[in-house]
Parts: structure tokens; sequence; C-alpha cells
């Protein structure tokens, strides 16, 4: 060993390390930091990678932060520099006595040992025997050379033959555990022969080793170890391993986040507080600045032009008589007065009959109950604005000329028109512009009121708000029957109109403070009962009050026909039909029969806000389906059905589907811990999308007294702050809910605190006393409408999305290429080459698509079609696969060139049968936008017109115009 080197290699360690430094255990800290702790989630979860750390950072001079990389670096050196001086002192054995006190190690000053072995030498020159050879003459060892020769080339034979199988034994052991170099010859022998005893062990021990190399590579070494010290039953490892491994997870994405590492529940809900009062004052805001703007705008009255506009309006304004029309006054001061009154509400007749053409000019012009306005009455007012906002329910009554019908023929309203004959400015434009759909319901105080239309009409999209009070007498639907006879002469039911008139006047004794209004099936119902109601209204005058027209939402009676748009804290609703006095049942009623007759019971039943007092003279069993097939006597039906016997008559007309009871562990996991404490908890109370998480339940009683939300699905599910945290909470105290909410972190981080102040929060529900379910008045509704509305795509189609197979973990070890391409093809056909060669590179051992992979990926699906794979033109397919479907990006967004013809023909033929006939380019351009693109460029325009010769026999092209063959 060169001193030279040593001493380099301390200077080099002694530049960043102490002393001390030599002391470490090197090698063994380097095979640790380059086999056990290679990866960077091996060092983030182990404690023994930081003690490393640790003792490093101590032997440091600075003490700075130590990277992976220089601290593998150092124990190598370390390592290195141990190993030379471990060799350094074997060498040094035999003459370290010899040398005597002059010999310092590596340290010892040289020049000096070597002059006084320069002595040594001279000394022995002059007689000292060191042996038989020594005395051997010049002539003899001349003589003898030869053997001398001889011998030396046996030595260096046998030499090198040993060192041959030297090296041979240390390729059987680990170095790091057995170094056959640094082993005593009898230790070494006793290795070897305990190791010939136990050849048979010695698969077992290939097996062990390999687990345990698997291991070291996971880095759980020290998991497995404490889990044998500890007992841990083998069927408890994984989950036990999971915990641990979530816990440390979880902590360390706690601590790296700084949001999530500083969250605590009184900052957060001091947050959520401050944002609720600054979105409600943010209304207020505008409303001023809107005031002020338009207060702005207005003419100053101090310069008064005559004969200009301000003067004409003026003027109009202080005469007594002889004034001008609305429409010529609108027609000369028309931008003055919308200067000073920027909104007009008006019909749409009105529009026509006041404002002349060009006069008036709108930004634009916004259509409320568009279902039931006709789209030529619509015009006058479309063409006097820049944009158009068309609001309505599909759902609800269309136009029609019931009431000129009623005029003009002498026929029943039994035989009134189908309320689908006429189309409306709604139907019109929902066909061509974009929607927003508003989605959430807060009319009704009480779910049950609106939950049978979202069944039946809104195929349960609308987002409704459960009540915490249930099954109680007048609230939700209550059910009245009367034993009335109806008479198909005068179409009408005496007691029933009388039963109804007494129910009004009861509704004035129980809930004064409640707006009322009365719906009948016909209009000789609605007659009958106005003119018995009348009669009553002369013998209590005291109960006049009640039925004043200049308050907020006045009392009425109405039909199905005029009822649309009204709403009141309470409906009656009259049937009126039933048995007649000969005892039958015949099945007419009226508008229900005709086609889109159900649309006038949604009306009807869609209208109160806390209380449908349902009277009938039938029970939902007297309807015999199998004489009527139409839709709105199946509804009626089925409604008679749910005020009768409540929400179980929901659940009998619709097919039960088995949800989870919880959106999260984090949710069940609060549910059974107050459950441990006693208390009854509901999950996923509501009927529509909104649920709410955990509902705590008053004791022998159906009613809530908590609302408890997690911040868990429901919770993110929400578009925006306004709705997450302030305006569904107001909702839900609005219907009778106390609200309670947990921190998902917070329970983590301080579980038997947050465990505390939910059990504390449940007992102060219980304890207080049940809040009144006043009516929501006009006023309290939310005055945030961009909050319940959400914007949809009209969706006509619907695209399967595209799916890559799952093929597991790379592997090409006896695996046959064809048969991997076979199932990938069985999940993914019809497939691009150039895809499939891109996923698959790793089985000819490369990381790229090579000339020399293409050329073995040619080699390798040589005789492919026996497995049933077809290829053509850069794709592949399965003979015995299923029809070839357009799919949409999923799992990967492909070019269009990597999608086959077929595939886009299949697109192309379904926009067609969607929209019958479509201009090439728009053609073209729709389905790259399915693909995922925004702009059609000329390679792919010349991929879909290949894919278009696909459909050559079943499409027509005329100018450009693509239309489909009739078959």
């Amino acid at each position: 060993m060169e001193r030279t080197k040593l001493d380099s290699w301390a200077d080099q360690l002694l530049d960043t390390g102490k002393k001390n430094i030599y002391q470490l255990p090197g090698a063994e800290y380097h095979k640790k930091l380059t086999r056990q702790f290679d990866r960077a989630v091996s060092r983030i979860f182990n404690g023994e990678y930081k003690s490393i750390i640790a003792a490093l950072k101590q032997s440091q001079k600075d003490g700075g932060k130590i990277r992976y990389e220089d601290a593998a670096e150092w124990t190598r050196k370390i390592g290195d520099y141990q190993r030379e001086i471990q060799e350094f002192s074997a060498w040094e054995a035999p003459v370290l006595k010899i040398l005597g006190s002059q010999y310092k190690g590596i340290q010892t000053d040289w020049d000096t040992a070597g002059s006084e072995l320069e002595q040594l030498h001279i000394l022995l020159s002059h007689g000292l025997d060191f042996g038989k050879l020594s005395r051997c003459s010049a002539e003899t060892y001349q003589k003898e050379r030869q053997i001398f020769t001889q011998l030396d080339e046996r030595l260096k034979e046998i030499f090198d033959k040993s060192s041959g199988a030297a090296d041979r034994l240390q390729d059987l052991f680990d170095p790091h555990i057995c170094s056959i170099k640094d082993a005593g010859y009898e230790s070494l022998l006793k290795k070897c022969e305990g190791c010939a005893k136990t050849l048979d062990q010695l698969d077992n021990w290939r097996q062990f080793s390999h687990l345990m190399s698997q291991i070291e590579s996971m880095s759980i070494v020290d998991f497995v170890h404490t889990a044998i010290d500890r007992n841990v039953e083998a069927e408890h490892l994984c989950g036990a391993f999971r915990k641990q491994f979530y816990d440390q997870w979880i902590d360390t994405v706690l601590s790296s986040v700084p949001v999530l590492a500083t969250f605590n529940r009184v900052s957060q809900d001091k947050a959520v507080q401050i944002f609720s009062g600054k979105d409600k004052e943010q209304f207020e805001i505008n409303k001023a600045k809107i005031k002020s703007k338009l207060s702005g705008e207005r003419p100053s009255l101090d310069v008064i032009a005559p004969g200009g506009a301000l003067g004409i309006l003026l003027r109009e304004g202080q005469k007594k008589r002889k004034q001008k029309s609305i429409r010529k006054l609108l027609s000369e001061t028309g931008e003055l007065v919308q200067r000073i009154k920027p909104c007009f509400m008006m019909s749409p007749l009105s529009v026509s009959t006041f404002l002349e053409a060009g006069a008036v000019h709108f930004d634009v012009v916004v259509f409320d109950e568009a279902s039931q306005i006709f789209p030529w009455d619509a015009i006058g007012a479309i063409y006097r604005a820049e944009q158009l906002i068309v609001v309505g329910d599909s759902r609800q009554m269309p136009p029609s000329n019931f009431f000129q019908n009623i005029l003009e023929s002498d026929q029943d309203d039994e035989d009134d028109e189908d309320v689908t004959n006429y189309e409306s400015i709604l139907d019109l434009c929902s066909t061509t512009m974009q929607q927003l759909r508003l989605r959430w319901h807060y009319r009704s105080r009480y779910e049950q009121l609106i939950a049978f239309s979202n069944k039946n009409f809104y195929d349960g999209e609308l987002v409704t708000f459960p009540s915490s009070t249930m099954d109680r007498t007048g609230i939700g639907i209550d059910y009245h029957h009367v034993d009335g006879l109806f008479d198909r002469k005068s179409h009408t039911n005496r007691k029933e109109a009388e039963y109804v008139v007494d129910l009004i006047y009861s509704n004035i004794e129980l809930y004064p403070d409640r707006s009322l209004g009365v719906v009948a099936f016909s209009v000789a119902q609605q007659e009958l009962i106005d003119k018995l109601l009348m009669k009553k209204r002369l013998d209590h005058p005291e109960k006049e009050f009640f039925f004043k027209s200049d308050v907020n939402e006045p009392f009425f009676i109405k039909n199905l026909e005029t009822v649309q748009g009204d709403e009141r804290d309470t409906i009656i609703f009259s049937i009126a039909y039933g048995m007649d006095a000969q005892g039958r049942l015949l099945h007419n009623f009226g508008p229900l029969n005709r086609i889109g007759g159900e649309r006038r019971l949604n009306v009807a039943v869609t209208r109160a806000k806390c209380n449908v007092q349902l009277v009938s003279s039938m029970h939902y069993t007297d309807i015999d389906l199998k004489k009527s097939g139409a839709e709105g006597i199946r509804l009626l039906r089925e409604y008679l059905d749910l005020a009768e016997n409540g929400e179980v008559a929901l659940e009998r007309s619709v097919s039960v589907y088995p949800y989870e009871a919880y959106d999260s562990d984090f949710e069940e996991e609060v549910c059974d811990f107050l459950k441990t404490k006693g208390f009854t908890v509901d999950t996923q109370v509501g009927c529509s999308g909104f649920r709410i998480d955990l509902a705590l339940k008053r004791q022998d009683s159906s009613d809530y007294v908590l609302a408890i939300e997690c911040d868990g699905a429901s919770y993110h599910s929400s578009r925006n702050a306004r709705d997450r945290d302030r305006l569904r909470q107001e909702i839900l105290e609005r219907m009778g809910w106390r609200f309670y909410r947990i921190w998902s972190t917070d329970w983590y981080k301080n579980k038997a605190v947050e465990q505390q102040r939910l059990w504390e929060a449940a007992i102060d529900a219980m304890r207080k006393k049940e809040p009144a379910a006043a009516p929501a008045k006009a006023e309290e509704k939310p005055n945030a409408k961009e909050s319940f509305e959400i914007g949809v795509k009209e969706e006509h189609l619907a695209f399967p999305a595209y799916r890559t197979a799952d093929t597991g973990v790379p592997n090409t070890a006896g695996q046959d290429y064809r048969q991997l391409v076979r199932r990938i093809l069985e999940t993914e056909a019809p497939l691009s080459e150039e895809i499939l060669l891109k996923r698959t590179v790793y089985f000819f051992g490369r990381e790229k698509v090579t000339n020399t992979v293409t050329a073995e990926y040619e080699w390798k699906m040589f005789g492919c079609e026996r497995l049933g794979i077809e290829r053509r033109d850069g794709f592949l397919y399965l003979r015995d696969g299923p029809e070839i479907r357009f799919r949409v990006p999923g799992d990967i967004k492909r070019e269009i060139r990597q999608i086959s013809p077929e595939e886009l023909a299949d697109g192309m033929y379904v926009i067609l049968q969607h929209n019958v006939s479509v201009e090439k380019e728009s053609l073209y351009r729709t389905l790259a936008q399915l693909c995922g693109f925004s702009r059609l460029t000329s390679q792919m325009t010349a991929c879909l017109d290949k894919a278009l010769q696909c459909l050559s026999d079943r499409i027509e092209i005329t100018d450009n115009q693509i239309t489909l063959k009739n078959d």
C-alpha cells in the first residue's frame, strides 16, 4: 500500500469532517444507503436512515444539511479508507517488531527508517547468516539456477490457481458477510464444511434470501423485525403495515403542505364566517352600485330644453287630459325613459302594443314561463333586443288556446285539446341555444312536496333539501278523503267542493300566517268552489281579513290551466273526479287523458311551499291502469298513493339500488362514535343528489335535531365557496335544521378534542326546544341566482370512453408477445400499432421505438392470424371481436391518425343519426371536438376523408351536405 495514497484519502476526509469521522462504520453505512435506502420513499419513512445522516452530520465540520448523494459518497470513501488501513495493518504485522519504536504506521518517518535499513544491510553483508541459500557460492548458484527457475514457475502456477479458486469461492458468498481474503484459514475451512453438510437446505435458503432482498428493497425490514418481536399474527400483518404506512403518509403530507400543517378548526370556522358575511354584504354593495350608477345617468332638471325628450316627458306628466298614448310617448322619449327606467316588465303582446318598432331597443330580453309563450307572440320582443334569455320548464304547460276553445265550443272541458298541439318559444330555443339548468329547488320547504315531480318529471336531477321535521299534519302532503259523487252532467263534485270550503276556513284558524291557494281539476269545479265560498264569506265577516287582495300572496281559486307561475304556503288540491251516482268510475279525467296531460298534474302539485292538502273522492286503488294507458292517469294514481301512504309509495315505484351508506370511511368513523354514545343517527338523509351526511334523530320521533356535515364528497362536489360554505347551510337552517361541521384534518390531528366537541354539540341539540317551521317568506329566498345555475352542455350523444387494458407488471420472461397483444386487443381493438409499440417497447429491451424494434416486432407478429389478429393499414383488429364503436378520450387521448377509419366512421354515423343532415366540415369539426381537438388540420381531414369512405354505401353527399340513405 502506498503511503501517499492513504495520506491523500485521509486529507480528503478531514477537509469536510472531524477526526472522529474515521470511527464511523463506513462500509456498513454505505451498504445500507445504496441498497436499503436507494429509493426516496424508503428514506422518507425510515428512522434508521435519519440516524445515519445524524451521525454523519455530527462528524461534519460545518454541521450543514447533507444530501443523500453526498452521504453515499462520504461513506464509500470512509469504507475504502478503513479497508485499506486494514490491509496496511496486515502487511505491517510481520515487520512491526523488527522496525521497533521508529515505526508509527502510515505516519512513520520513512527517510529515517530507510537510512537505518541501509545501515542494517551493510552489517548483514559483513557476515550475518540468513540460511543455506545465503551461503551458496556464486558457482553453486549458477549451477542450480535452472532448478531455481523451475521452482519459481511452479510456485507461481500454484499461486495463480489458488487465486482463481479463491475468487470463485468468493463469488458464492456475500463479501460483506464472508470475505475469503480477510478470513483466516481455519474459519474459512469451517464455513465451507458447514455449507457442504447442509446442501439439502440450499433451496430454502435461496428462497429466503430472495424474500429478504424484496423486503430490503421495499424498506420494510424494521417493520418485519418489530412484527416478529411483538408476535403479530400473519393474517394481521398486511393490515398493520397499511395502517402504519398510511399514518406516516398522512403525517408527511400534513407536515409538508403549509395549508394543512397550520389548519385548525378555529381559524377555518372564522374564515367561513367571514366569507359568508362578506358574500352577503357584496350583494348589498352591488345593489348600491347599481342604484348609484343608474342615478348618475338620470338627466338633470336644471336645464330643460323646450321640445326635448325630457321636456315632453315632464309636460305629459303634468297634463290632466289629452295625454299622448303610451306608444307615441315612448316613440318620442324611448331613449330617455330607458335611462330613467332601464328595465321594462311587459307581456309579449304588450311589447308589440306599446313599443313602436325602432323606438326602444334593449340589451337583453328575458322570457319567464316561456313554455306558455307562442313563438309568434315572442317575435316582437326578440327583434328589439341584442341578447335573448328564455326561462321555462318543458315539463310544465305549453301554450294553448284553452280559453278560446271554451268560448267557441259547446264541448265540455274533458274534450279540450292535447297540450302538445302547440310549440312554445322554449321548445324552439332549447334546440339551438346554450342551456343553463336551474337545479337547486328551494321553493318546497319539505322535500316530500317535490320528491314526486323530481322522480317522475326531472329524472331525479333537481337538488332538493331535506327538512328536519318529518311525518306531521300540516306539512308535506296530507290526504283528505270525501264520500262525494261526480256529477257527469255538470262535471262537478258538490260534496267535495263543500269540504274544500270548510278546509279553507280550517286553515285560516290553524295557519293564519300562511298564504293559501285552491287548485281545481276543472273550470266547473273551480266555479262551484268559488260560488260556495262566497256564500260562506257572507256568514263569516270576521274572516274577511284573510281574503284581502293587497297582500304579498293573496288567496286564490284557480284551475290546472291558470295556476302555473303561482306559489303559496299551502295548496288545497281538489280532484273532483270519482264514482258517479251509478257507482261507476269511467276513468275519464278530462285533460289528464290527453297526450301531455301529465304536465298539468306537475304544475298543480308543485305550487306549495309547506303543505299540499289533497281532497279526493277516490283512493288510488280505485284507478285501474288497464282501462287507460294515459301517462297522466298513471301519475295521478301514483300521487294519490303518495298522499295516502307517504314516501313508501315512491319506493314501490322505483328500483332500489344498493347505495353505500357513507361517502367515506371518515363519515363512518364519526357515525360509529355517535352510536357508541347512544345517539340515533341516519346517514345520507335526503331524496335527491344532495344528501346530509349524518343526521341526529330525536329519540322516540322521526324528526331530526342536528345536521352533521363532513368535508367529504358532498362538500367537495360543490362548484364554489358560496354554495359550499354559505347557501347550503342557510337553506338547511331555514328548513329547521341545526348545523354542525366537522373538518377531517382536525378530526385526524386532534381526534379526542373533536370527539368531545361533537358530543357536546349533540347533547346541546337534544336539549334545545324543537325549532318552529315557519313558512318561507318571499324576502327569505336566496338572492344569488348564479349559485342555483349549473351550466350543462346539451348532450345528445353518449359515446364510451377509451379504456386501456391492464397487462400487469411488465415481464418478458417466458411471455409470448402475440398472446400479450391478443389480451390487449380484447379491451382496445381496433388499436393503432403505433400506440401498441410505444406501450410494449419494454418487451424488446428498449426505451424507444427504433428500426430494430420495428423489425423485431414484425418477426414476433408473424402468424398472428392464427390467434384471430388482423393487421390492416397500421391497425390491429380482432376477427371475432365485438362490433366497432367510436370512443372518446378516456385513459389516453389518441391522435386522429391513431383511430381506425372504421371507428371514426361509427362516430360519424351516430352523429348523422342524431342530426339527419350535416355539412361535411361541420361533421368533421364535431368529431374532432369529440376526439379532444379544438381545430381541424389538413392531416386530420385526410384521416376523416378515409373514414367517410367507409360509409359510402350508407350516406348521400350533395354539395357537401351529408345525409343518411333511407333503409
